[in-house]
């Protein structure tokens, strides 16, 4: 099966922890984190995160973002085929 690479685009609260957390959470479920960008927002409490990962259909793709809305701090995630 062809594998195609995702971005998720995710703004998270600025708190220590949050970027190990989602690391291991998409790591630690086997999937391959192909690019990995954080940067501030115009709100100092609140990050933007831009991940590459390398899914294989559009299940895995929906399977990941419903379990980063799930940690506590996330606020918001979208998802786009690169």
């Amino acid at each position: 099966m062809k594998q195609e690479i995702y971005r998720f685009n995710c703004f998270v609260e600025n708190r220590p922890g949050v970027l190990a957390r989602i690391v291991g959470l998409i790591s630690g479920r086997g999937y391959n984190i192909q690019a990995l960008n954080v940067g501030p927002t115009e709100d100092g409490t609140v990050s933007k995160m831009k991940i590459d990962v390398l899914c294989s259909d559009e299940s895995v793709v929906e399977q990941i973002k419903h379990q980063l809305l799930n940690q506590v701090n996330v606020i918001e995630v979208t998802s786009r085929k690169r």
